[in-house]
């Protein structure tokens, strides 16, 4: 450990003297860059040849209070949450050779407010991989948690796009991510063996690339099967392939999906009378192509080109479940009459419980979209636009490429507040805390495990209404005061299958953070138009950026006015959107960073639930003086829905939110720092209930207040 912390300074200490003496050498400044980007990829290579176990990671200590108001709330309402807490991320990397690496992320988490009742508080492993660049750098490996990105047809992560989100926002954001052991990028987090190899130069090829993909799924359906232990005796798994070449700026490749569930595993167990198991397997192919002109015409200003995919897939599913049928069966029988003996048979009927499986889908679907863009470089604006057609059948389905990672709709703060009217409990329960809430907050606790929060079922192992005591209780607490890690957080690291993602999409539909043509990115079945986008940087004093979307949903299912018959129509989306960054500091030439920022974005559609969406961003971020720093954000946006949300007898008519954070930060050193911030978090809700003219509304208010350390080390 000591050998390795003398060497890193001394690698530290050489590179930072031969970046000094190359900066009095070079003539001119780009000389200089060069020199030092040379160095420091050198300074890498060093580094990554030091074997060795070296720990680091991030501590902070924090407190959060919530302060919530509403003339909604009932009398005995709890209206304040606290939370104060110490957390520590620790990374341990070893290097058992210099291609080699094991990675270890654990979790460490103490709530102050209930230190004296915790007994066992366990240790989160969040990351656990073995990586390396092998064979002279041609072949790279994951071995246990791993990102892993194909194509937007494939393998790929939808995110949510707010244009010139304030920095202040965007750690919150990047924070609530990581709990959830997840990032900002369209790479997919999975579990399993990932290998790349790269060929570099052959012949006329500038690269020819072969990846294979293994893992397994986690199936979310089992959190309705069991209570709380992870255990489920359904495996689900992924098998994924892709080859391509590169040559002359132009690139081809092919990949292949197949996720599938295993049927062996999960019919070593029986299943009961009220259950139906559906095995899902999903399998998608495509082919895409690529080309940039700076391979073949560097010396223009500007490159030009374009990227493609098409895309087949096949949705297959069938179900496994028991059908009773009663069956008759006949028993020899022995009988006696007028002194003759004689036998006959005596039919038997009883139910019998008969193993059925049967297909119950079989859908095939095609999907392509075509992106032009243009791209340079012309007195230090760089800039870039695109344009593009896609179009996607209503039975294409790809599971890894079109789950979010973003769900929302959860109550993070102030989650035990009751209501005086049950109709507003009923709206909520629906709708849950605000999307602004979801995106940018989340409260993690370490909690003791007890029957409240193991399981509340009478008579079966599944969650339910019933408020008998479960006859598995006291089988289950025998290793009870242990801690359990709970989540308040509006994102999620599982996959859903077809069937699920249908559950969850009313959801989706009234989430204003949800995108109303794309949902599901790229690959959202039943969708064809055209997307275009602009991003335009001048010398990094002055940012631009636009989005444009006009989407067209063919077989939206309705219903004749007249006949209430079934009917497919169209709904056309329109979504557009515009941001200005500006660094005040660099334009007036300070030696500081004042950057302020703002953006507008609106959707709507024409039909279904006729729903429009505004959102109002702005913000700033301020180098005071020397460490100090003030930060800003403030988002508002209004959803309307034409048509109304129906929530049982009521509808939903409108969504109102805003979010108003700010504070200061205090740089102690490199990624650490304390920090003070104050926020306001408002939510509107307004609804109608059926027969009555009178129209209601929600209003809730919550002011939070959050004070942390955060040190890396």
């Amino acid at each position: 450990m000591n050998f390795n912390m003398n060497m890193r300074k001394f690698l530290l200490t050489s590179a930072v003297a031969f970046s000094a003496a190359s900066a009095f050498a070079a003539d001119n400044q780009a000389e200089v860059v060069t020199q030092q980007k040379s160095l420091l990829e050198k300074l890498d290579s060093l580094n990554a040849a030091v074997l060795g176990l070296k720990i680091n990671g991030t501590a902070k200590a924090g407190i959060a209070a919530s302060f919530a108001s509403s003339d909604q709330f009932a009398s005995e309402s709890p209206t304040q949450e606290n939370q104060a807490f110490t957390d520590v991320n620790l990374r341990l990397t070893a290097r058992p050779s210099s291609e080699t690496m094991i990675d270890v992320q654990l979790r460490l988490h103490k709530d102050w407010q209930n230190a004296y009742d915790e007994n066992n508080n366990p240790i989160i492993g969040h990351w656990f991989s073995y990586d390396g660049t092998i064979l002279n750098k041609h072949v790279d490996f994951n071995l246990g948690y791993m990102r892993v990105g194909y194509t937007p047809l494939t393998i790929y992560t939808p995110q949510t796009e707010i244009l010139q989100e304030p920095e202040i926002l965007a750690e919150k954001r990047r924070e609530a991510l990581a709990q959830r052991n997840l990032d900002t990028t369209s790479r997919r987090l999975l579990q399993g063996l990932n290998v790349v190899y790269n060929s570099g130069n052959v012949s006329v090829l500038d690269n020819i690339t072969a990846q294979l993909t293994g893992a397994r799924l986690r199936n979310t359906a089992k959190k309705i099967d069991q209570v709380f232990f992870d255990f489920d005796f359904a495996d689900r798994y992924l098998l994924g392939a892709r080859v391509g070449a590169d040559a002359y700026g132009a690139h081809l490749g092919v990949n292949f999906v197949n996720l599938m569930d295993r049927k062996q595993t999960r019919r070593s167990r029986p299943i009961s009378d009220a259950d139906t198991i559906y095995y899902d397997n999903n399998m998608v192919i495509s082919a895409d192509v690529a080309f940039d002109s700076k391979k073949l015409l560097p010396e223009l200003p500007v490159t030009f080109g374009l990227t493609g995919e098409f895309a087949m897939s096949k949705w297959k599913v069938d179900r496994d479940y028991n059908v009773k049928e009663n069956q008759t069966s006949y028993n020899a029988m022995a009988g006696k009459e007028d002194g003759k003996s004689f036998v006959y048979l005596k039919p038997v009927t009883k139910a019998v419980t008969t193993y059925t499986n049967e297909d119950y889908a079989d859908v095939d679907g095609k999907s392509f979209y075509a992106d032009l863009f243009v791209k340079g470089n012309i007195s230090d604006i760089d800039f870039k636009v695109n344009a593009g057609y896609f179009q996607t059948d209503s039975g294409f389905w790809s599971e890894l490429a079109s789950t979010p990672v973003y769900m929302g709709r959860s109550t993070i703060f102030n989650g035990n507040a009751l209501y005086g009217n049950p109709a507003d409990s009923l709206v909520l329960a629906t709708f849950g805390a605000s999307s602004l809430e979801n995106l940018y907050f989340s409260v993690y606790n370490s909690t003791t495990l007890q029957a409240t929060n193991l399981m509340t079922s009478g008579g079966s192992n599944s969650l339910s209404a019933d408020a008998g005591e479960s006859s598995y209780m006291y089988s289950r607490l025998d290793n009870n005061y242990k801690n359990g890690h709970f989540y308040r957080n509006g994102y999620t690291s599982n996959t859903y299958k077809k069937l699920e993602m249908l559950s969850l999409k009313p959801f989706m539909d009234i989430d204003p953070s949800v995108s109303l043509a794309l949902p599901l990115g790229k690959a959202t079945p039943d969708r064809k138009g055209i997307t275009a986008k602009a991003d335009v940087n001048w010398a990094d004093k002055v940012t631009f950026n636009a989005r444009v979307n006009m989407v067209t949903q063919s077989n939206l299912i309705g219903y004749d006015p007249v006949t209430f018959a079934p009917i497919s129509t169209e709904n056309k989306f329109t979504e557009f959107a515009a941001g200005l960054g500006v660094d005040a500091g660099a334009l007036a030439g300070l030696d500081r960073q004042i950057l302020l920022q703002g953006s507008y974005s609106h959707g709507e559609e024409d039909s279904y639930l006729k729903r429009k969406a505004d959102r109002i961003v702005a913000g700033f971020t301020a180098d005071v003086w020397g460490p100090i720093a003030l930060l800003g954000g403030f988002q508002m946006y209004t959803k309307e829905f034409g048509n109304g949300y129906a929530v049982a007898a009521a509808a939903v008519t409108k969504a109102t939110e805003m979010l108003a954070l700010g504070g200061a930060r205090v740089k102690l050193a490199p990624l650490s720092y304390v920090s003070l911030q104050g926020g306001l978090l408002k939510n509107e809700l307004e609804y109608s209930v059926i027969g009555v003219p009178a129209v209601n509304k929600i209003s809730i208010s919550k002011l939070v207040l959050l004070a942390d350390v955060t040190v890396n080390f």
